[in-house]
Parts: structure tokens; C-alpha cells; sequence
């Protein structure tokens, strides 16, 4: 309707996205807010741009790379419906192959529990086991294993803005999943609870169908069909990582394809030392010493050089989403940012090292 705006949860909750992602494509330029409020920063949208966060969502869902969604929302009738076909023979291809992987697999059982008896957790949100599960195995590398940094040994969990959210930090990462509900979203709830427990929660999710997760008395807890998990709450302070997650303003952002980053820091792999990760026009370099490895890359901005923990960096690549990364680079001394191309919703930032 003419005239009518929306808030940015609003206009997340219409779409079906989590508030993180209607950011993430606003950032990336698919999906400009309206108007911005310049003191606070504060994001509306017209009432029309519901549908095309829809659009988006739904290219995202077929799994077309970021750059393929840019250049569907710019084609014309014949040529987007050229390029949903290539893709859709792609996806097919990859079914296939998938298929026969899955009859040489046919023999493997996987353990199974009895259905829950326990009534309902009240105060809960769901959201598709699978989810959930790659969430855990996001965020829980960043969580500290240092009994002297007890708080820093948990994940936080909360629902909020109509999604759910896991945190985890060890003060040199910072990793962030944010988790549409398959369902409608419950009432908010934020939990601490320690990571131990959420790794040995991972060999109990299981692979599909949705899961129910919020707080009964003293417990965060999970429930589904066939699994009924419990876990202490830490009755401490999280620190205030999203005053870290701030986005610089001068940040330069370069798109790479996943895969090539991972095999470029594999290199690295085993060995002590940080590398020096050097971004420039079209390229991005991992290096040390007179080895380096260079990486295609989405980028035209000034060039910057980092240095970064090769192993932290490789969690943050291998547990990211879709074929897609952005990296968000500022300077040598600011955090580097690794989000998710898909659809932003996961995100991890790493504190820059020196070089030996």
C-alpha cells in the first residue's frame, strides 16, 4: 500500500528472515532500506520491498550464490528464467550424485530414542533440528576452554526479533548464528549455558524434523519427537558483544568463494605462526614468508593487509554457509569480519595477531 513503511523486524517477520539477513542484503545493496535515520541509524522500508525480501529469500533458498541473485533482480523475464533453468539442471546433477552417495550409505543406522512424555516447555521457540544443529557446530569453536575464563566457556542462547541466536567467544573470536523459527516465534529468553554440554547435545539432535528450545525453571531445554535434552543455566553476564559487532564505516568488503579461501588457508595448516591476509582489487592473498597463495576475489576498493590466526580463520570459513564469504577488512589493527554470503545470518570475527 502507497505510503505505508515498515520497521526492519517487521519487515523480517513478513518475509520470513531473520533480522540479521534483511541487514546483510540492505549492506550488500539487494534490499536498501527506504530511509535511514542518521542519528540513529534505524532502518524502514516501504511496504512494497516485503516482496522482493521474499524474492530474495526465495533465490537464497534454491541456493543461487550471491552474485547470481545480483544478476537475476538486474536481468530481464527471459534471461532470469534462463538462468533459474541452468540452475535448477545444476541442482539436479547435484541431486543425482547426492542419490548415489546416499544408496553406498544405505547400511549406516543411526541411534534412535523414544518419544518425549514430558509436556510442553512453555516460553519456546521452533526451529528445524538441522538448524539448530549446524548453529552448535558454528559457534561452539569460539567458545573459550579456559576454566579460568568460566563465563567465556558457555553459548549464549536467546530469542529475540523474531529469531533465535547462539553467541560464543574466547576474546580472540567472536562467532554469531542467528536461526529462523520454522514456526511462529515465542516470547524472548536469553540463557547461558556451558558449551561441554551443548558438544555433547550434538550427537543427540536429530537430522531433520523441528525441535521446541526455551527455558523451564533453571534449564535450557530441547525437545522433540525423539529427543529431550536439559542444560544448566549459568546465572552470569554475557559480555556485550554486539557493541563489537558494530560495523565499521571504512570497512572494505571482498566476496570469495568459500572452497577457495579454506584450500588457500590449508596451506598454512599445521604450521606456527600467523599469516598475512592481503586484500587489493580483485584478488585476496594468503602469505607467509615466500609462500602465497592468491584467491579470486569481488573487490575494488584500496588494499589493506591483516595478519590472522591461519586455524581460527579456517574455523570461520569452514563453518560458514553457502558457496559465498564476505570478509570485511578495516585495517591492521581492527576485528575481521567473516559473514556468510547467503543470507548473513552467520557471522564470525576474528581479532587481528602479529607477525612473527
Amino acid at each position: 500500500r502507497a505510503g505505508v513503511t515498515y520497521p526492519l523486524e517487521s519487515l523480517a517477520r513478513r518475509a520470513g528472515l531473520a533480522v540479521s539477513a534483511v541487514r546483510f542484503y540492505g549492506d550488500r545493496g539487494l534490499l536498501p532500506p527506504a530511509a535511514v535515520d542518521p542519528r540513529t541509524g534505524y532502518r524502514t522500508y516501504d511496504a512494497g520491498q516485503v516482496g522482493d525480501a521474499v524474492l530474495i529469500r526465495d533465490l537464497r533458498r534454491l541456493g543461487l550464490p550471491l552474485a547470481r541473485v545480483t544478476a537475476y533482480l538486474a536481468a530481464e523475464p527471459a534471461a532470469r528464467w534462463e538462468l533459474l533453468d541452468d540452475h535448477v539442471a545444476w541442482l539436479a546433477r547435484r541431486l543425482a550424485d547426492a542419490r548415489r552417495v546416499a544408496h553406498a550409505l544405505h547400511d549406516v543406522t543411526t541411534r534412535t530414542e523414544p518419544p518425549m512424555t514430558q509436556r510442553p516447555t512453555p516460553a519456546t521457540t521452533t526451529v528445524a533440528a538441522r538448524d539448530l544443529g549446524g548453529a552448535l557446530d558454528q559457534v561452539l569453536p569460539a567458545a573459550s576452554r579456559d576454566p579460568e575464563r568460566p563465563v567465556l566457556t558457555c553459548v549464549l542462547v536467546e530469542a529475540r526479533h523474531g529469531s533465535l541466536r547462539l553467541a560464543a567467544t574466547d576474546s580472540y573470536r567472536l562467532a554469531v548464528r542467528d536461526v529462523v523459527p520454522s514456526g511462529e516465534a515465542g516470547p524472548a529468553f536469553r540463557s547461558l549455558v556451558p558449551a561441554a554440554t551443548l558438544r555433547r547435545w550434538r550427537d543427540d539432535l536429530p537430522g531433520d524434523g523441528d525441535v521446541t528450545i526455551g527455558v523451564r525453571d533453571d534449564h535450557l531445554v530441547v525437545r522433540g519427537d525423539a529427543v529431550d535434552l536439559h542444560a544448566w543455566q549459568v546465572p552470569a553476564g554475557f559480555p556485550d558483544y554486539e557493541a563489537v559487532m558494530v560495523r565499521d564505516g571504512d570497512a572494505h568488503a571482498v566476496v570469495v568463494r568459500r572452497d577457495d579461501l579454506r584450500a588457500a588457508l590449508a596451506r598454512f595448516a599445521g604450521t606456527d605462526g600467523a599469516v598475512l591476509v592481503r586484500v587489493a582489487p580483485g584478488r585476496l592473498t594468503v602469505l607467509r614468508g615466500d609462500e602465497e597463495v592468491v584467491v579470486a576475489a569481488e573487490h575494488d576498493g584500496r588494499g589493506v593487509d591483516v595478519a590472522l590466526d591461519p586455524a581460527f580463520a579456517t574455523d570461520a570459513v569452514v563453518a560458514a554457509i553457502g558457496q559465498d564469504l564476505v570478509v570485511e577488512v578495516a585495517d591492521a589493527l581492527r576485528p575481521v569480519v567473516f559473514r556468510s554470503a547467503d543470507d548473513g545470518t552467520f557471522t564470525t570475527m576474528l581479532m587481528p595477531v602479529r607477525l612473527d
